[in-house]
């Protein structure tokens, strides 16, 4: 038996020793070496391509505001020049990049780019306060080919992928994937895949996808890109057995077909004024509360602001995930200022401040002992005097509601029914709350 397993062992170790040696014979060049070389031809292949390269590039760990165009055209010399659709399209920015060994091959945008560096860098109105949209400026090679290059954020951990330009004209691309997305906007969508109803809202480049399953309701995110074709999903979805990638553009029209199945069609809706704002996320500022309004705001732009040290980034007002109210950040503190509403008719809306719709540091800064926050909101439905007891008092607020384009409103005006002198504009774009 001590024989057997002398020779078992014997075997296993000769085993092991084969597998060794194959290991070793897998590679004929010291790892640094092939790094080298693999550094080298990618800085050849990045500045081989003479109109520069495409990519699709997604910042936030969750994709949260979807994807965007980059245009990069790189030099030999560690020059690069970027524009993006998130930008102007006769907009460019050059600076440098290089690429090194770490962990893997990596491509770094290691000096500021004004275009590029607009996904990472930790601006409070272009995202999140401290984090802007959490953007990678260094990535992992993935994959190499002359034809496509596959990044991996090393950040965020999306991917992005690269592709040559077929022509020089940029600011075309841009212009006509603004238009693009601009006919394929709508405040709402629905989808039927077979049988099932799938209502869809968009946010940024991220759609909401809703629907009903055999045991519960189902919400799914897709971030997705813009291109010169419709939309491109990050990655493939799966309702009911069938695949969806993205949708066709088609212009003059509602209705946009999937990519990979043309009986699945995305159509766009057009609902009451009152249901998008409701369904929306809103900018407020300072200029746009009217004449009732603008003094309220104008206490806590002079006096309760100094007085915290503190500087307001945004001022939301609608819908922002489950919440329903005032988003708002200030100097990095983050709350929510409940309300609720009531839909009249299509074109009115009623409401009303909600305590108990109040969110992280929302009662700390609308307490009149603290921020008074409760001056900024009072235009929409609270009173401007306290109770007895110092509490904010709620008011309804019945508005009627106009906008530029019912389609897809850059803002939405609410008149208040009882005062006149009480008209709101609430926009569809980043806004300084006491600057714009």
């Amino acid at each position: 038996m001590k024989k057997i397993q002398i020779l078992l062992g014997i075997a296993i170790l000769g085993l092991l020793t084969s597998c060794l040696k194959d290991q070793e014979d897998t590679f004929d060049k010291p790892s640094a070496q092939r790094a080298e070389e693999a550094i080298a031809a990618n800085y050849q292949l990045l500045a081989g391509a003479g109109n520069g390269w495409l990519m699709k590039y997604y910042p936030s760990p969750y994709r949260t505001y979807g994807g965007y165009n980059v245009f990069l055209k790189f030099t030999a010399d560690g020059k690069v020049t970027a524009a993006s659709d998130i930008d102007e399209p006769e907009a460019s920015a050059e600076s440098y990049y290089k690429i090194t060994q770490s962990a893997g091959v990596v491509l770094s945008f290691d000096t500021y780019n004004e275009i590029f560096h607009k996904f990472s860098t930790p601006d409070p109105v272009l995202g999140s306060a401290g984090e802007g949209w959490g953007g990678d400026y260094d990535f992992e090679f993935i994959s190499v080919s002359p034809e496509k290059i596959v990044l991996k954020g090393k950040r965020s951990g999306n991917y992005a992928t690269m592709e040559p330009c077929k022509d020089d004209k940029w600011a075309e691309y841009i212009t006509m994937v603004k238009g693009i997305e601009d006919d394929m906007n709508f405040p709402q969508y629905k989808m039927k895949v077979d049988t099932t109803e799938v209502s869809i809202v968009k946010s940024n480049r991220n759609f909401e996808m809703t629907y009903a399953t055999a045991t519960t309701d189902t919400t799914i995110n897709v971030p997705f890109v813009v291109t010169d074709a419709g939309i491109e999903f990050y990655e493939p979805i799966n309702i009911n057995n069938k695949e969806i990638s993205g949708f066709k553009h088609v212009a003059d029209t509602y209705d946009f077909p999937s990519t990979t199945d043309a009986n699945i069609v995305l159509n766009g809706i057009v609902p009451p004024i009152n249901s998008t704002l409701v369904n929306g996320l809103w900018a407020c500022s300072m200029s746009n509360m009217g004449e009732f309004g603008m003094p309220l705001w104008n206490v806590i732009k002079t006096q309760v602001m100094p007085a915290l040290g503190e500087q307001l980034a945004y001022f939301y007002f609608g819908k922002n995930g489950s919440y329903w109210g005032f988003t708002f950040n200030s100097s990095g503190y983050g709350g929510v200022i409940g309300f609720k509403y009531q839909l009249v008719g299509d074109d009115k809306v009623q409401l009303v401040y909600n305590a108990k719709g109040n969110q992280s540091n929302g009662d700390w800064y609308i307490n009149p002992k603290n921020a008074a926050f409760f001056y900024m909101v009072a235009p929409f439905g609270c009173s401007t005097e306290l109770a007895e007891d110092g509490s904010v008092v709620p008011v309804v607020r019945t508005f009627t509601l106009t906008c530029d384009n019912p389609k897809s409103p850059t803002w939405i005006q609410l008149a208040d029914d009882d005062m006149p002198n009480n008209v709101i504009k609430v926009w569809d774009e980043n806004l300084d709350p006491f600057n714009d």
